[in-house]
């Protein structure tokens, strides 16, 4: 089945960052405060707080939306919708890498 997907190297990209996102989450949990903000889009305040493994939404999600990407991917037959998951999955695991890594800065004691 993996050689039938036509850009699985961006898809592997994904999975990669995802799960780089995820153990390093986990192995710098002891480094994180008990709290860290990541629901940017609430009311400032403790509404936008999670404890330090709800961190985990953010690579967690993004490795639900490659897994679909990558379904879709083979489920279609217009080779540009597949280049297109296959682009935006890589994107939007970079991008929550980005995200996670910022948080862990700000808030970490690194």
């Amino acid at each position: 089945m993996w050689k039938k997907i036509t850009y699985r190297n961006y898809f592997l990209a994904a999975i990669i960052v995802n799960t780089g996102v995820f153990l390093s989450l986990i192995l710098l949990r002891g480094l994180m405060p008990p709290l860290a903000p990541l629901f940017y889009g609430r009311p400032v305040g403790e509404a936008q707080l999670t404890n330090s493994l709800g961190l985990l939404i953010a690579p967690g999600t993004s490795f639900l939306i490659t897994v679909l990407n990558l379904f879709l991917s083979l489920w279609t037959k217009d080779d540009f919708l597949k280049k297109l998951l296959a682009v935006s999955t890589i994107v939007i695991s970079v991008l929550t890498a980005i995200t996670v890594t910022k948080i862990i800065l700000l808030v970490g004691f690194i």
